[in-house]
């Protein structure tokens, strides 16, 4: 369980959430929030997917969180947002990710307009060499767009938000066997 609660440092009270400390919101979905946050014991930046408990179960989103998570945490690639850990408490459920300072791709495109031929050339390949690498571990994305797309200040693109993804047949029988495995051992 994780433990929330307000510290006050000098005249602000700042959020924390186990040994993160919260700031400003990165971003606002229909079942969750995306906040900025700092660990404080090794300074290492990280955002936060925060989502309503009693509102994942009302709309009986565990199974997708699961799988989520389960994504995440089966694809380590260079291109594809890090999961660090996941806590929850009576009320909340927060997923630990790589923080990526530049933002969406889609909102580099709406301040700028169109792309440069060489960068949207980087960036597809980039896409294309994680969505390969997904696919070889069994894993479909299912919902790629610019919005789903970070990137950092080098110009890494990182594939994020594994909410709508599946697993293959393949990858799913592998792992409930495995689920299965565990609880009869």
């Amino acid at each position: 369980m994780s433990s929330k609660r307000k510290v006050l440092q000098g005249n602000t009270t700042r959020t924390r959430v186990g040994k993160y400390e919260l700031g400003k919101t990165l971003g606002e979905g229909s079942f969750a929030k995306v906040k900025f946050a700092k660990n404080v014991e090794t300074g290492e930046c990280v955002a936060i997917k925060i989502l309503d408990r009693d509102q994942v179960l009302r709309h009986r989103m565990v199974e997708q969180i699961k799988r989520e998570i389960s994504t995440m945490k089966l694809i380590k690639h260079p291109n594809v947002i890090k999961i660090f850990e996941v806590m929850a408490s009576k009320t909340r459920i927060y997923i630990v990710i790589e923080f990526v300072d530049g933002g969406e791709l889609f909102d580099k495109i709406a301040k700028n307009g169109r792309l440069k031929e060489d960068e949207a050339r980087s960036y597809f390949h980039q896409l294309i060499n994680a969505v390969d690498y997904c696919h070889s571990r069994g894993v479909y994305h299912r919902d790629l767009k610019p919005e789903n797309l970070l990137l950092d200040s080098y110009g890494v693109l990182k594939i994020s938000d594994f909410g709508l993804s599946a697993f293959s047949q393949q990858v799913r029988v592998s792992f409930y066997c495995s689920v299965i495995e565990y609880r009869l051992g």
